[in-house]
């Protein structure tokens, strides 16, 4: 029996602005970035595995800064004993003649060049490099050529024709960089879309894909082998605030030669840091002091340490006149970033009797004018805003003063992987 490893790590996407974090935090995370990636590399050593898997988006765009492009191929991977590197762009990072990333001409007129056991995969049809260690394993990969997503089914019997036909003894594996169809998130741009079934008929024990940002895998007991059968690193970083959990690569283990393969996984952790999602009851709160009182409190309860990154989010009424724009110093203190969501709170107003009663003031007349609008609007991003619009227009006729509290406040995560 015979046993195959890699080290699956992706969605890197170094260089990020991480325009959602204060000024002076945003060069601090990009060099946690490039840590995280040395640290995805001496993993790799440690552990011993044969080669190392990126199935896209190693860097957030093509035009990367000259440092980080200049830190990744001449040192990262250029350390003693780092196994060989497997690399499929993807749509943040295409393969093109213009990629300064990618293109061999482009890099050399900067003085760099890829190490020589780092393979990237420059074209939009599956190829293959075979390992030297262990034998008769084969690393097939395709890339992204454009930003544009594309629609092509990678795992489609037509693009499928040269593996099938390579096919023989060899241990198949495929690194690529495409979309789950039923799994990605609601709102990310698909590209390179492919299904379950078609991931189950495929010719390879194992595929590494990247673009989901969350971890995932599918399991199969039969077929090219069983176990783990396909599967998400997720991003090795957290990218923003929606990325909640830990965040790393995984060890692939497959175990080959006399039966058929079986695939087992590992997750390894590599970012330091820690995102949470945390929803807070704001019922009952009597002041901005002792809200933030009850945030130290769900902070503490969730063990959050001064390195991670949190998201609360606000639910409930708050008792007329008590006002809450923002965290204080001690909430901002417990963790390297935190974001206040607001957008479910609402001020603890009786509506009823301005349905039950005649209105007779200006006040009286504009809440009807309101939930009668509110009654007839069936588009919850409407409804959202002509609530917002109530609340705001009660306080000003009740408390004198309209203070931004009802909607997000904060910038919302940048762009969609």
């Amino acid at each position: 029996m015979s046993l195959a490893r890699f080290l699956h790590v992706s969605d890197l996407h170094l260089g990020r602005p991480f325009g959602w974090l204060p000024a002076e935090r945003r060069s601090e995370r990009r060099r946690e970035q490039l840590r995280i990636l040395e640290r995805a590399v001496s993993e790799a050593i440690e552990r011993g595995v044969h080669a190392i898997l990126i199935p896209g988006d190693l860097f957030d765009q093509e035009g990367v800064d000259a440092e980080t492009l200049a830190t990744v191929v001449g040192s990262t991977f250029a350390v003693s004993g780092c196994p060989p590197v497997y690399i499929a762009p993807g749509n943040h990072d295409p393969s093109s003649e213009t990629s300064h990333t990618w293109n061999a001409r482009r890099l050399r007129a900067r003085g760099l060049a890829w190490p020589e056991h780092v393979h990237v995969f420059t074209e939009p049809r599956w190829t293959a490099r075979a390992l030297e260690v262990p034998p008769t394993v084969r690393v097939w990969g395709r890339c992204a050529i454009s930003s544009v997503p594309s629609l092509d089914r990678p795992l489609s019997p037509s693009l499928l024709e040269p593996v099938h036909a390579a096919s023989g003894n060899a241990l198949e594996v495929a690194v690529f960089h495409g979309s789950r169809e039923g799994e990605c998130p609601t709102g990310q741009k698909v590209t390179a879309p492919f299904s379950d079934d078609e991931t189950r008929h495929a010719p390879f024990a194992y595929l590494a894909v990247g673009h989901c940002h969350a971890r995932s895998q599918l399991q199969a007991s039969e077929g090219a082998s069983t176990g783990v059968r396909m599967a998400y690193a997720g991003s090795a970083a957290a990218l923003d605030m929606t990325e909640a959990g830990a965040h790393g690569a995984l060890e692939v283990r497959i175990e080959f030669g006399q039966r058929v393969p079986h695939v087992e996984t590992e997750f390894v952790p590599l970012d330091s840091r820690r995102v949470y999602d945390l929803a807070v009851d704001v019922n009952g709160v009597a002041s901005a002091d002792r809200l933030d009182r009850r945030l130290v409190k769900a902070l503490d309860d969730a063990q959050v340490s001064e390195r991670d990154l949190v998201t609360v989010r606000l639910v409930g009424r708050l008792p007329r006149g008590v006002r809450y724009g923002a965290p204080g110093p001690e909430v901002l203190g417990r963790a390297y970033h935190v974001r206040v969501d607001l957008r479910a709170v609402r001020p603890d107003y009786d509506l009823d009797p301005y349905r039950s009663a005649e209105p007779r003031t200006t006040e009286d007349k504009f809440a009807r004018a309101l939930l009668e609008r509110l009654d007839q609007e069936t588009d919850p991003q409407q409804r959202a805003l002509v609530e917002s619009a109530l609340y705001y227009g009660l306080d000003a006729f009740r408390l004198r003063e309209v203070v931004p509290a009802y909607e997000e406040l904060s910038q919302s995560p940048e762009g969609a992987p």
